[in-house]
């Protein structure tokens, strides 16, 4: 009886999905490549002028010292964070992107979004009007900034800005996934700093709240991550096997 019930629900979640599938239409095609997806049929439709920008910080990461991964949250929820509630409406997708290798481009955080030239420009202005901002560059924390020039788009496609080593279906309809993930993310973060007692938010030194932040989130990450993101992104694909090709660190 269970399992009727089951495949019950399973030809009514796919009834209805249809039936939205069937209201909301088809995203038209763009001049620059392959229509941009409509993730939860809510999205705004790309447009010819749409591309990916990019705004990289570049944080201080002194030889023999491990890279401080703490400013990373600060940038995101204390300087990214105000902006994107700001203008998230506008851009079809957005996520971020976090590196450390001892190379020359060293330790950078990124937040890359999809939409028009004008709103690219407003974007950038609001992170530079960023009062936290200015002060971890004056702390000599964050060393430099890197970004597009809204006058010059170089990715279009909506895929572009995914791995090129993938299938081009993935590299289409990935940005909607790690935008997830990153909105996910970015919401730990804002929970584990309002969690905190109000005599540790409100240390002037915003670093040391950010590592406290950071404890919060990675032990979240530790002790509930296999369940909440492993097991069911499993789930979604069936519970098929995955092919690993090199080990790596979940």
């Amino acid at each position: 009886m269970r399992r009727k019930r089951f495949w019950g629900w399973i030809r009514l979640a796919g009834a209805l999905a249809l039936a939205v599938l069937t209201l909301t239409g088809c995203t038209g095609t763009r001049g620059a490549g392959p229509a941009a997806p409509t993730p939860g049929f809510a999205m705004p439709a790309a447009d010819a002028h749409d591309s990916w920008w990019v705004y990289r910080f570049c944080i201080a990461w002194p030889p023999e010292e491990k890279a401080e991964f703490t400013v990373d949250l600060m940038l995101a929820h204390a300087v990214v964070k105000p902006s994107l509630e700001i203008f998230a409406k506008r851009f079809t997708y957005w996520r971020f992107h976090r590196r450390a290798l001892r190379d020359a481009a060293g330790h950078r955080f990124t937040v890359l979004f999809y939409t028009d030239p004008e709103t690219a420009r407003e974007f950038y202005a609001s992170l530079e009007a960023s009062p936290i901002l200015k002060g971890l560059r004056e702390q000599g924390l964050v060393t430099q900034v890197i970004r597009d020039d809204p006058d010059a788009p170089v990715r279009p496609e909506i895929g572009a800005t995914s791995d090129s080593s993938w299938s081009p279906a993935l590299q289409r309809q990935w940005p909607a996934y790690i935008m997830g993930v990153s909105l996910m993310w970015l919401g730990l973060v804002d929970e584990a700093v309002n969690s905190l007692p109000p005599e540790q938010r409100a240390n002037p030194d915003r670093l040391a709240v950010y590592r406290a932040a950071e404890e919060l989130v990675l032990a979240l990450w530790f002790k509930e991550g296999q369940h909440a993101f492993f097991h069911h992104l499993s789930a979604v694909f069936g519970y098929r096997e995955l092919l690993i090709v090199k080990p790596m660190r979940f």
